[in-house]
């Protein structure tokens, strides 16, 4: 009866322990040393690394806040969570150009995207909205607006 006992409250510990660990929010450094600026994409924590260099999960795995700290989409939660997903803008017929993936834009006619895809420079991420089609990767991840488009690619069609 007593190894039931313990068995039970050392698996509650542990399911709390990883509700902490897992519950963390974007652009703030956790304990692994990773901040993660969305699901996928992070950025080291490390004196010896420059904050504004953001890389990315392999495919299928999200940032999280344990030692490990990309892991397989659905086996644990992105630290960085759905809530902080960018919807990206669409054409209203007030802008004359949008952002359609973190790093491409198109031209708008109307409420209707161009079939033209512009990417931006390696190591930029689109920033209509910043008043400049393209911003370098620190710039983006630290102005007001974040990310405006958190898609990996254009949507086609």
């Amino acid at each position: 009866m007593q190894f039931l006992r313990t068995l039970c409250f050392n698996v509650a510990i542990t399911f709390m322990v990883v509700a902490v660990i897992g519950d963390s929010t974007c652009n703030l450094c956790q304990q692994n040393h990773v901040k993660c600026v969305n699901e996928t994409h992070f950025s080291l924590c490390l004196d010896s690394v420059s904050p504004d260099q953001v890389m990315q999960c392999p495919d299928d795995q999200v940032c999280t806040s344990y030692a490990k700290f990309c892991m397989p989409r659905g086996v644990v939660p992105p630290s960085c969570g759905s809530d902080a997903v960018v919807n990206c803008p669409s054409c209203d017929g007030s802008s004359l150009f949008v952002c359609t993936s973190r790093t491409t834009f198109q031209m708008c006619d109307g409420d209707k995207l161009s079939s033209q895809i512009t990417k931006c420079k390696d190591n930029t991420f689109c920033a209509i909205g910043q008043g400049q089609f393209c911003v370098d990767r620190c710039k983006a991840m630290n102005s007001g607006t974040g990310l405006q488009c958190d898609r990996e690619s254009p949507l086609q069609g």
